[in-house]
């Protein structure tokens, strides 16, 4: 009882923490699951919320922070990029209304997405020897089909890739069975070697979005778990 009480009041506080200490400030977290191999990202971002934004979009040099943290299959911590809305080649756009990531479009497009290490598209005109780092971008192919690619550009971690040259892939509109069907999946995920992280028949998925709690939640959150901790230590008294 004591334990769980505990680690309640741990995570209150971290939530304080991860809150910008200035009123107007609004933060998100973010998550992705790849849908063959199963990487992970995950982040945070905060912006003004006063402020007025062109369409309602946030975009990268509206941001206050972005995080980003690339995890592998088994969801240990590969890097993690602090302060990426600073880095060249980052393309971020939020959609204030719809509190949705836009994600449909090309990597470096009004309604693209790219994170993490700048991004080296094999397809485009951009030299692949400078690339270093890990990506997390999206692009449609010639057939305007929305996916999210995941690429560890030099093949510092040394991982199988998962769908034609990239680590990590998700086709929201295509089930697992699908890209299987297409001969593009890489053998180190396909039976007897392996096996996909996502169904057979569901569809992979764009990365998701949730608030941060208010600070005025996280403050009742701790009061909560300061007084329930009070009284599991009277408890333990008597």
């Amino acid at each position: 009882m004591f334990t769980t009480l505990k680690k309640g009041l741990l995570v209150g506080l971290a939530l304080s923490l991860a809150i910008p200490s200035r009123a107007e400030a609004i933060a998100f977290n973010f998550d992705w699951t790849g849908q063959i191999a199963g990487f992970q990202v995950s982040g945070s971002f905060g912006y003004d919320e006063t402020q007025s934004y062109t369409d309602s979009i946030v975009r990268t040099e509206d941001l206050d922070f972005l995080n980003v943290s690339f995890f592998d299959p088994d969801g240990n911590l590969l890097r993690t990029y602090t302060d990426n809305h600073l880095d060249p080649g980052v393309n971020f756009n939020f959609d204030t209304h719809s509190q949705t990531l836009l994600q449909e479009g090309n990597f470096n497009g009004p309604d693209g997405l790219n994170l993490g290490a700048p991004n080296y598209d094999r397809d485009s005109d951009n030299d692949p020897a400078e690339a270093s780092g890990l990506s997390f971008w999206s692009k449609p192919p010639r057939s305007s089909t929305p996916h999210l690619h995941l690429d560890d550009w030099d093949d510092e971690f040394g991982f199988p890739t998962a769908f034609s040259s990239h680590e990590g892939i998700a086709f929201p509109p295509f089930t697992t069975q699908e890209l299987i069907d297409t001969s593009r999946v890489g053998e180190a995920y396909l039976p007897p070697n392996g096996q996909p992280v996502t169904a057979l028949g569901e569809r992979g998925q764009f990365a998701q979005v949730t608030p941060v709690p208010e600070p005025a939640s996280v403050l009742g959150l701790l009061a909560l778990s300061g007084g329930l901790l009070a009284t599991g230590l009277k408890r333990r008294r008597e």
